[in-house]
C-alpha cells in the first residue's frame, strides 16, 4: 500500500455488493456523476453535454485480443460475484467440466448443445441452478466449466469409465465431475484464478489474452440469484469493519491517470459477513 492512503478518513463514495456470504466494497476517490456526460449518438460520434459538443470516438485497433481487455475483466469480476451469490454448502454443489472430443471452434454452437445437455441433467437427477464458462483449448476447441448448484445435497454423480451417465447425456466428448473443497469460501475467485492465472509462469491473469473481445465469457440458468447492489456512509462502512462477524479477505488499490492528468484512485475490498 502507498505510503499515504487517501482512504485513511473515509471515501467521497462506497459502492457496496452483497453476495450471500461475500459482500464486495469499493472506495472512490471521487462521487460518480447522477447525469449522463456523454450520450453515444453512433459507431463513430458521440455528444459531450458540459463540453456541448459533438466528437468522435478514437480509432483503435480491432481484431486483437488487447482491445477490449477492459471488458474481459469486467465480464470476469461480475462472473466471480455471480458464483458467489450462488454458493452455500459444499456439499450442494458440483463442478463439471465438458469437453469436446472433436476439434470444436465455434463457439455459436455451444448454448445449443449446453441446453440440450442441461435437460437430461435436470430429467436425471431433479432440478438445479447453473453457471458456465467458456475456455478454449491450445489448439482452439472449446471446453465449458460448469457449476450446478443443488438446494440440498447434490446427488451421487458416477464418475468412472465405465459407469459415467453425465457423459452419455453430454454426447460430444469427455465429462469429469469434481466436489468442491470445503476449504473454498471465495469460490468466484477460485475459478476465475483457475481460468485466468497462467499456472507455468505464475503470471496473474495473463490468460485472460486467450479470451476474444466481444464474446459472452458465461451464462446462467436464469433462477441464479444476483448480487444485491447499493452505497454505504462512511459511518455504515466503519461499523461494518466493527462488526466481529465480519472478516476481511482481500484489499488491494488503483490509480487511473486521465488523459487531463487527474488521478482517481479506488480500492477494492471483499469480506466475509457471516464468520
Amino acid at each position: 500500500m502507498a505510503d499515504f492512503d487517501s482512504f485513511s478518513h473515509g471515501a467521497p463514495y462506497i459502492k457496496y455488493v452483497e453476495c450471500l456470504h461475500t459482500a464486495h466494497i469499493t472506495l472512490c476517490s471521487y462521487r460518480p456523476p447522477t447525469e449522463p456526460r456523454i450520450a453515444r449518438i453512433n459507431s463513430e460520434a458521440y455528444y459531450v453535454y458540459s463540453a456541448r459538443e459533438f466528437r468522435f470516438y478514437k480509432p483503435r485497433e480491432t481484431g486483437t485480443k488487447r482491445d477490449n481487455m477492459r471488458s474481459i475483466k469486467r465480464a470476469f469480476n461480475n462472473l466471480k460475484k455471480l458464483i458467489n451469490c450462488n454458493y452455500g454448502e459444499p456439499s450442494h454443489v458440483r463442478f463439471v467440466t465438458l469437453t469436446y472430443a472433436e476439434n470444436m471452434t465455434d463457439n455459436k454452437r455451444i448454448s445449443g448443445d449446453f441446453r440440450r445437455f442441461y435437460r437430461r441433467a435436470v430429467a436425471a437427477y431433479g432440478d438445479f441452478r447453473y453457471i458456465y464458462v467458456k475456455e478454449q483449448q491450445a489448439r482452439g476447441a472449446w471446453h465449458l466449466h460448469c457449476f450446478f448448484f443443488f438446494d440440498t445435497t447434490a446427488p451421487y454423480m458416477p464418475n468412472t469409465d465405465d459407469n459415467h451417465p453425465l457423459r452419455d447425456m453430454w454426447g460430444h466428448g469427455f465429462v469429469t465431475i469434481t466436489s468442491v473443497r470445503e476449504d473454498v469460501n471465495n469460490l468466484g475467485n477460485y475459478l476465475c484464478a483457475y481460468l485466468t492465472d497462467d499456472k507455468e509462469t505464475g503470471k496473474k491473469g495473463s490468460r485472460l489474452l486467450n479470451y476474444d473481445s466481444g464474446m459472452r465469457l458465461y451464462n446462467c440458468s436464469r433462477d441464479c440469484a444476483r448480487p444485491i447492489e447499493g452505497t454505504l456512509s462512511c459511518e455504515q462502512y466503519a461499523d461494518m469493519r466493527a462488526d466481529k462477524s465480519v472478516e476481511q479477505l482481500s484489499t488491494h488499490d488503483r490509480e487511473i491517470v486521465l488523459e487531463s492528468g487527474k488521478k482517481l484512485s479506488y480500492r477494492y475490498e471483499m469480506y466475509a459477513i457471516d464468520v
